[in-house]
């Protein structure tokens, strides 16, 4: 392009000049604030610290992407001054923590003295247009952090939702297992109520009222007292060995009454 006579390359070097001379700043910056960001994260919390840690990885595997084509002559013939100067500030802002970057920095330090005759040590960029550059620059990334900000707040509103569903998931499990721990309680507590001693003077008042022997009437109620269920248990509980034995007992307790009545 040195060699183009109607002032498109001189105007061309003139605006890479003032880019990456704004790039060089802006860069220097991001790696800063970054720096910042990894210090107060760590501060705050190791899960804060390992978040931030893992969007800068997936950042500097983007910027690693773009630095790749630095070495392609073919990205150098086709790059607009816009293009060289975001890829150069990409360099500069990882160049001190990956080696990668570092050496996509010096890489397109040489290639901009060799193909533009531009030192990046001493662009000689108008001072007002690097300002306005630099602005520019700033607004940018202004808008792409507010973006990535949109982004996790909506990953992190969606991961509260989940935890939240999790939650009330395990609430309910436990909700269930106590009302269950609590109906066997209940049964528990109703048979203990039960065995008492006022319902066992009830029902012998009862039998006794209906013309029931006060001899088997006490043998009813020291039977009650070594069972000591109610009947909805025993109910439960029947089966067939149990009937038959029921009968042998009314069946022995018949022939005592008939003894007694020989006598």
């Amino acid at each position: 392009m040195a060699e183009e006579s109607d002032g498109i390359a001189e105007a061309f070097e003139g605006q890479l000049r003032v880019l990456i001379t704004a790039a060089s700043q802006v860069g220097e910056r991001i790696a800063r604030l970054r720096e910042a960001a990894a210090r107060r994260a760590q501060a705050q919390s190791e899960q804060e610290a390992r978040e931030l840690r893992s969007r800068i990885e997936v950042e500097q595997r983007a910027a690693r992407a773009e630095l790749a084509n630095v070495y392609r002559p073919d990205w150098w013939d086709r790059a607009d001054a816009k293009q060289i100067g975001h890829t150069y500030q990409v360099a500069r802002a990882w160049a001190n923590d990956d080696p990668e970057a570092g050496r996509a920095e010096q890489h397109m330090r040489d290639q901009l003295r060799s193909r533009y005759g531009v030192d990046v040590n001493n662009t000689q960029a108008d001072p007002a247009a690097v300002s306005a550059a630099v602005e520019r620059a700033q607004r940018d990334l202004a808008g792409a952090s507010d973006e990535r900000n949109r982004s996790s707040a909506e990953i992190a509103e969606a991961q509260r939702l989940m935890a939240e569903a999790n939650r009330e998931e395990r609430r309910n499990e436990h909700e269930a297992m106590t009302d269950a721990d609590a109906g066997d309680s209940e049964r528990g507590a109703a048979e203990m109520k039960y065995d008492s001693a006022e319902r066992r003077e009830r029902t012998a008042r009862d039998l006794e009222a209906k013309g029931i022997d006060g001899e088997a009437v006490a043998t009813k109620m020291r039977a009650d007292v070594s069972q000591a269920h109610p009947a909805t248990a025993a109910v439960k509980d029947a089966g067939g060995p149990k009937k038959s034995k029921a009968r042998e007992t009314r069946g022995r307790a018949a022939q005592v009454q008939r003894s007694g009545l020989d006598r």
